[in-house]
């Protein structure tokens, strides 16, 4: 397939070098206005690296994209539609693969006619510098449709599976989606407050307060159709910090980096669904508090 993708970062560089592997071409869209772009990419239990070269920033390979792919920050989407829209063709599918939730009515205004396609990995990677992603985890992948015509490119998980297993077809791809914004708004804002890896959060001590946060992320995704108890939430978020005990989250990262985070796509988005339901979320709210508060603090040095 030729493919276009917005946002080579870690899980847009991990996407674009396995997709290659598998004989895609694929180009690169970036922000800065350059031609190609080398990547030194390491998987999954290497120690050697392989090359890659993309090119980069062709507006007549978007327009004869067979599929878009982005992978920018939540906050970024709708600028990195901006900047292509021009050039897409109403056809060509975009699968929108970011974290957290809240960005669909805006795609929906910005691509009525396109077929759209969200979706949310578990894999992990990490840039160790601007030009090297490393695989450092293994996750499911789930894709499902956005609108009706999105359900017609189903065919596009097991493309995605065959570059990097396992991605699966969701009928209901909100149901996933809600999955990973629980666990994202357990470990994301902790782990950017403590500045600590993942497996920190395994200590005693945060025992309680991941159980809070669980118990305020079930009573909202249960009021939105997704009926699950705090204490399945707890069991899955304890699996995710002991399997990705090593690892940085994103929003750790970002708050490190002094970048914007995506926690108003994450406890945001769960606060402003709560406030539909008449759901207090108080611990959530306080985690939301301190993160903005970082980013202020961060903005200001």
């Amino acid at each position: 397939m030729k493919i276009t993708l917005l946002g080579a970062g870690a899980i847009g560089g991990l996407w674009s070098c396995q997709l290659v592997k598998q004989g895609h071409k694929l180009q690169l869209w970036t922000r800065k206005d350059v031609k190609t772009i080398n990547l030194a990419f390491q998987g999954l239990n290497q120690t050697e690296t392989e090359l890659f070269t993309f090119h980069c920033n062709d507006k007549a390979a978007v327009t004869e994209s067979d599929c878009i792919v982005i992978t920018v920050k939540a906050f970024q989407v709708e600028q990195a539609l901006r900047d292509i829209l021009p050039f897409i063709s109403p056809e060509t599918p975009v699968v929108i693969m970011h974290n957290g939730m809240g960005t669909q009515q805006m795609v929906h205004q910005r691509l009525p006619n396109n077929p759209i396609i969200y979706a949310t990995t578990s894999q992990a990677a990490f840039k160790p510098h601007p030009r090297q992603v490393n695989h450092t985890g293994l996750g499911p992948t789930w894709m499902g449709a956005e609108n009706s015509a999105g359900k017609n490119f189903d065919f596009l998980a097991e493309v995605f599976n065959q570059a990097l297993a396992p991605c699966q077809w969701h009928q209901d791809i909100a149901q996933p989606l809600w999955h990973k914004l629980a666990i994202n708004c357990a470990i994301n804002p902790l782990t950017a407050k403590h500045q600590c890896q993942n497996g920190e959060l395994a200590r005693s001590e945060f025992n309680y307060l991941l159980s809070q946060i669980c118990q305020e992320v079930a009573a909202v995704m249960s009021a939105e159709g997704y009926r699950v108890t705090a204490r399945e939430l707890k069991q899955h978020v304890d699996r995710v910090i002991a399997a990705t005990a090593t690892n940085f989250s994103s929003m750790n990262q970002d708050i490190c980096q002094q970048r914007p985070t995506e926690i108003d796509y994450i406890t945001g988005y769960l606060i402003a669904r709560a406030k539909v339901h008449a759901i207090p979320v108080p611990i959530n709210t306080q985690l939301w508090q301190h993160i903005k508060q970082l980013e202020q603090d961060n903005n200001d040095e």
